[in-house]
């Protein structure tokens, strides 16, 4: 009897876009979101500088904290998210592949973050707790977890319409697939076209 592999949608979808990702963002500015997250964990009792950022994609996410002077370990399920992130960080980060729905124990992090809506590719119950259970772990006693998610109305908003741009040559295509009155509790999904040249094609 043969097993059926199911190709995790998150990983194929990143593989494909790692190379463009940093193009596709590049008008997110991460400096001033990451100032005022690390300025809402000081209010809310953060001490200490090392930081563990799962679901990093490219090192974008972290790479505003190195600057401030973090000891950063950053993971993600895609290694060509990871390579890029690799990149990133020049030496100055830890970068391994690593599905938050089974993660290893990492260190004993200050301050553990989850971002650009990484937790929403978890779609069960159970892989939310044991996501979030993996994070838990790797945290120190008293330290802080950062995460973001959609709200219904960004699903109703941004996954129900079509939008494109254009970058250095690069042009893509978000295509919503939800309805206008998505409700709580569905699964939603985007298709991200890219077309960009490839050796003079």
């Amino acid at each position: 009897m043969c097993a059926t592999f199911v190709e995790d949608p998150a990983l194929a979808a990143y593989e494909r876009l790692a190379p463009f990702y940093d193009l596709y963002t590049e008008s997110y500015d991460y400096e001033r979101w990451l100032s005022k997250l690390e300025a809402l964990a000081l209010e809310h009792g953060l001490a200490g500088k090392r930081l563990l950022d799962v679901g990093c994609g490219t090192g974008k996410s972290f790479a505003p904290m190195l600057a401030r002077g973090y000891e950063v370990v950053g993971c993600d399920i895609s290694p060509a998210m990871v390579e890029k992130a690799r990149e990133t960080a020049a030496g100055r980060a830890q970068v391994l592949v690593a599905d938050m729905r089974d993660l290893p124990p990492l260190g004993a992090f200050d301050l553990v973050t989850c971002l650009d809506d990484a937790l929403n590719y978890v779609l069960s119950e159970d892989e939310l707790c044991a996501s979030l259970a993996g994070m838990a772990a790797n945290l120190r006693p008293g330290g802080l977890l950062l995460f973001d998610l959609n709200t219904v109305a960004n699903y109703r908003r941004l996954f129900a319409h079509d939008f494109a741009q254009e970058s250095e040559g690069v042009f893509f295509c978000w295509r919503g697939e939800a309805e206008q009155d998505a409700a709580p509790g569905e699964v939603h999904s985007a298709v991200v076209e890219v077309f960009a040249h490839d050796g003079g094609e």
